[in-house]
């Protein structure tokens, strides 16, 4: 009897182990060479690698186990990369290797969330891009008036999608789907309208790895607010001087940092209204730091020099890894932060006649 009695309770036991929830990715790219198949996840600012394997003929497979369904990246053939909606299901993507955005991923109801959405964006992003075209051909003839048309119509569609991704996020607050759609649209967002988001989500959202991220960003904001004194930083100017930011401030009434790079297309068109404001109120007091998001030297200087930048500066060449970065919560550019004498933070993100009303009411 007690032999039977084991027996039961193993058997019992290996059952319940094959019923562990787990996941497994088939995949079969055409054209996808040989190699070693990543699986990783962003987490915070890296990128970490949580699996890998090998693909033979376009083909591979992954398993494991996610406690938490989140957004994952499958990376293979070098930099190719396509994001997945992780959970534990049989997932497959089938595609081939010349036409990624349009590789079928099934198999993961996150995953259908997230197809859902792409394609009610589709006519949109249809739309945007017909008009970026139009957008680039105007700028190249200088066809001003075009372009202001262009730039509209432009911010008008974005509203329109952003406004679609917003009702999800504040429509699905149980769907672990909601913080990787937030994620996505949280760029220029203050801590404020961040978080007023996350307290809609259920207990359990709030414990994937990308609301946690979502969590460290809102506390990051918070402590470069309005209000808040800048946290100070030294970073070498163009002849590689040690420039710090608390030697800049206290030397004016009020100081603009500026996040910029030669590469950034609405940092250089916002450039001039900064020369322009920098010229009517620098002898009054307002002065600016620009810090430089490029990786190359010689096309950051030409950049300054082409739009007449006459004021401070300062880039550690790293790109997106500049210190700034990370030290600000900066993750999309243009962006400014105004201080004061004593270093507190005063405004932020005033571009165009902002710059100048807000200048214009400090220094009468």
């Amino acid at each position: 009897m007690k032999k039977l009695f084991y027996f039961i309770a193993f058997a019992t036991l290996v059952v319940a182990c094959n019923q562990t929830p787990k996941f497994t990715i088939t995949g079969n790219i055409g054209g996808l060479p040989d190699g070693t198949v990543y699986l990783k996840q962003r987490i915070g600012s890296e990128v970490v690698t949580i699996d890998s394997t090998k693909s033979s003929g376009g083909k591979f497979e992954l398993k494991g186990k996610v406690e938490i369904p989140d957004i994952y990246i499958v990376v293979f053939g070098g930099r190719m990369q396509l994001p997945v909606f992780l959970e534990n299901k049989v997932i497959q993507m089938k595609g081939e290797v010349e036409d990624l955005r349009n590789v079928s991923i099934t198999g993961s109801a996150g995953q259908d969330e997230l197809n859902a959405l792409d394609s009610q964006s589709a006519e949109v992003n249809a739309k945007m891009k017909e008009l970026y075209g139009k957008y680039s051909e105007a700028k190249k003839q200088e066809n001003m008036t075009e372009v202001s048309l262009l730039e509209k119509q432009i911010d008008s569609l974005d509203n329109v999608q952003t406004g679609m991704l917003k009702n999800f996020v504040t429509g699905n607050p149980n769907s672990f789907v909601a913080p990787v759609v937030l994620q996505r649209i949280q760029y220029g967002m203050e801590a404020d309208e961040i978080q007023g988001y996350l307290q809609k989500f259920s207990a359990e959202v709030l414990k994937s790895k990308t609301s946690k991220a979502l969590a460290d960003r809102v506390t990051l904001l918070q402590s470069v607010a309005v209000g808040k004194i800048a946290p100070d930083f030294t970073m070498n100017d163009s002849i590689g001087s040690p420039v710090k930011l608390s030697d800049v401030y206290t030397k004016h009434e009020y100081t603009l940092i500026d996040f910029w790079a030669s590469w950034c297309g609405p940092c250089r068109a916002e450039n001039p209204n900064v020369v322009a404001v920098w010229k009517d109120f620098n002898a009054k007091g307002f002065h600016v730091m620009g810090v430089s998001y490029d990786t190359d030297k010689a096309k950051w200087l030409k950049a300054v020099a082409s739009d007449k930048l006459t004021w401070s500066q300062v880039s550690d060449l790293k790109g997106w890894n500049n210190a700034t970065a990370k030290l600000y919560g900066i993750n999309s550019i243009p962006a400014n932060i105004l201080l004061d004498k004593t270093g507190k933070i005063i405004g932020k993100n005033l571009r165009g006649e902002k710059l100048r009303e807000k200048m214009t009411e400090l220094l009468k």
